[in-house]
Parts: C-alpha cells; sequence; structure tokens
C-alpha cells in the first residue's frame, strides 16, 4: 500500500486536525485502507495526540499528515515503533526508525537475525589482518552492569541470514558525528563536543542543543539508524521491494527531522475519542479533507531517478527550523533509555 498527499484547498478556513481526521470522509479513506476498525481507532487516536503535542505538525496540511502515516501503516508497521510523522516546512512526511528496518527484514522470511549495537571501549580489537575490517568482540565484559561503566566509541549493525550468511558494519563515533556534520543541517560537530566537554554556552548554543536536531539531544538512535542503514544497502543484504522502495523515498526526502520529544509515543498509548464541537464540523464538505488529498494504491512510490540520492547532497547553508515542545513527553521520549527511533 502507497499514500501520496497533497495540500487541502488554501482558499478554506483552515481546520483543526482533530476535525479534519473526523470528518466522514477522512475515516472512511483511513478505513479503507487499514480495513480494521480497532486499527482505525489506534490510528486516529494516535496521530489526533501527536499532532496536539507537536506545534510544527499543527502546522502541517493536515492531509499530508494523514498520507504520511498510512505510508508507514501499508508497510506493517505502527506509529513509535517502527516508524514516525515529520514536518518539512508545511507538509509532513514518512520515516523509519532503525527498528521498522529491522522489522521490515525479518518480515522478509530470509533474516535470522538482525540488530545494531552501541559499542563499548574495550570492545574495539583492532582490525582483522585479511580483510582490514574492524574486529568488535562483545563478549569481553561479564554483565551489563560492567559493560554499561565503559564510554561509548562506536556502533555495530549486524545480519545473520537463514542460509548462514553473516555480515557486520562498525562505525567509531567519530565517523558518525562526522556523517552527522556533513549532512544534517540542524548539526555541528563542534558545538555537540563543546556541550560534552562542559564548557559553558552561550544562550543561543544552548537553545540550538534543546531544540534543534535531534542529533544532539537522541545521538544513539540517530547513529543506530545510520549504521544500519548503511548496512541494508551496501548491497550485501537481501530486501524485499516494498523495503528498498521506502529506502529510496527516504533517500529522496532528504535528511528528516524529528523536532518534538511528543513524537515519542509509548506503544499501548491510550486511544483519545475525536471530539465534535459546534465549531469544529466533521462533515467532508466542511472539514477542508478531500479525499483526492490521500490516495491509496497497492505499492510504495519510487522516487524519481533524477531524485538525489544518500550520501550525495551536502550539509545545506541553511539552518532547519526545529522548535521542539518540552513537556510531558519528554520523559517518553528521553525516560526510557530506548533507541526508538
Amino acid at each position: 500500500m502507497k499514500a501520496t498527499n497533497a495540500l487541502t484547498n488554501p482558499q478554506e478556513k483552515k481546520k483543526s486536525f482533530s476535525a479534519v481526521i473526523s470528518s466522514d470522509s477522512a475515516q472512511q479513506l483511513i478505513r479503507a485502507s487499514l480495513r480494521d476498525d480497532g486499527a482505525v481507532k489506534r490510528f486516529t487516536g494516535t496521530l489526533i495526540s501527536v499532532v496536539k503535542a507537536s506545534e510544527q505538525l499543527r502546522n502541517c496540511d493536515p492531509g499530508s499528515i494523514i498520507a504520511a502515516a498510512l505510508r508507514g501503516e501499508g508497510a506493517g508497521l505502527i506509529y513509535g515503533q517502527g516508524y514516525y510523522v515529520v514536518p518539512y516546512k508545511d507538509k509532513a512526511g514518512y520515516i523509519t526508525s532503525y527498528k521498522g528496518w529491522c522489522q521490515l527484514a525479518i518480515a522478509t522470511g530470509l533474516y535470522a537475525d538482525i540488530d545494531v549495537l552501541d559499542v563499548r571501549e574495550g570492545e574495539r580489537k583492532g582490525r582483522d589482518p585479511r580483510t582490514g575490517k574492524p574486529i568488535v568482540d562483545m563478549s569481553v565484559y561479564d554483565t551489563d552492569e560492567e559493560r554499561e561503566l565503559h564510554p561509548i566509541i562506536g556502533v555495530k549493525a549486524y545480519f545473520l541470514l537463514k542460509d548462514g550468511y553473516y555480515r557486520e558494519e562498525y562505525w567509531s563515533m567519530g565517523e558518525v558525528l562526522n556523517h552527522a556534520n556533513r549532512y544534517s543541517p540542524a548539526f555541528s560537530r563542534d558545538l555537540y563536543e563543546k556541550w560534552q566537554r562542559g564548557e559553558k554556552l552561550t544562550k543561543d548554543e544552548t537553545y540550538t542543543i534543546e531544540n534543534g536536531s535531534p542529533w544532539y539531544t537522541s545521538t544513539m538512535r540517530m547513529a543506530k539508524k545510520t549504521v544500519l542503514k548503511s548496512l541494508l544497502t551496501s548491497g550485501f543484504a537481501p530486501l524485499s521491494n516494498e523495503v528498498k522502495s521506502l529506502l529510496n523515498y527516504e533517500n529522496a526526502s532528504g535528511e528528516a527531522v524529528i523536532p518534538d520529544a511528543a513524537q515519542e509515543i509509548i506503544p499501548d498509548l491510550p486511544v483519545i475519542e475525536p471530539e465534535e464541537t459546534d465549531s469544529e464540523a466533521t462533515t467532508a464538505s466542511e472539514s477542508g479533507f478531500d479525499e483526492k488529498e490521500v490516495e491509496v494504491v497497492d505499492s510504495v512510490e519510487t522516487p524519481s531517478k533524477d531524485a538525489p540520492k544518500r550520501g550525495k547532497t551536502r550539509k545545506s547553508e541553511s539552518t532547519a527550523s526545529s522548535v521542539a515542545e518540552k513537556d510531558e513527553y519528554d520523559s517518553i521520549f528521553f525516560g526510557n533509555g530506548g533507541d526508538s527511533l
């Protein structure tokens, strides 16, 4: 399944996202896509919660938000566990989390195991004399408690196929940060390292770190996704056409920035029922939602051959606008110590 999106009629008065997604036309489209009333209820409640908590998503076209989320649902993923909806100026886009890539790979039936791990000091054992590849020994520490006392020095992604083929990829944290510094418009490695050293920051620098690129505050989540994605696109990993299309879609879309802590929603988030008021009509004619905005077909759209590829675009001169809301969702996004991105 694939979802594409378009802007709503700019001449109409902008309706709240709750009113748009609760309209009959939107609900019929979502039901036709998900084909399950429980899934429709979960999908609707989750998106209302996410948009309500994100100022940037509230400024996006509602149809593009629904379209982006349907792309993730169509891939068999669930919001917060496998994909995210992120703003691109006034429209929303879709990105897959690193756990989502693992789920999609396993769904092919070819993988016995796939994962991405942080590497601690003492676990890097030089290079293989024959291949020159880094050697990582994950058995150095007997317990997780002992292991976590040592600093992270890199990231290792690996997969094992059912036919016995194994491959891994290792990036040092220096390589990871260089990648972020080169390709993330809102990230500066110099500022990041200044912050990590505990040096005094200016007011503007503090604001940039707290409200800018997720590479500052969710470094390991971003690092894990980057290394795993590099492994999957190395040419050695068997991928379904669906996964290839999703990779191409993200590459063509550029680097997405998850702007708000509210983007991380716990899997068992209670469903929030849409509220209907006299001021928020929910009929198709009054909601400002046109089902033509979100087209559902049978495959994921692959960008044109002229679309930019990953690793080919350099850091933009303009700084991405990423204003985060620090609210109760901070504890969800940062407090679980997990790696959901």
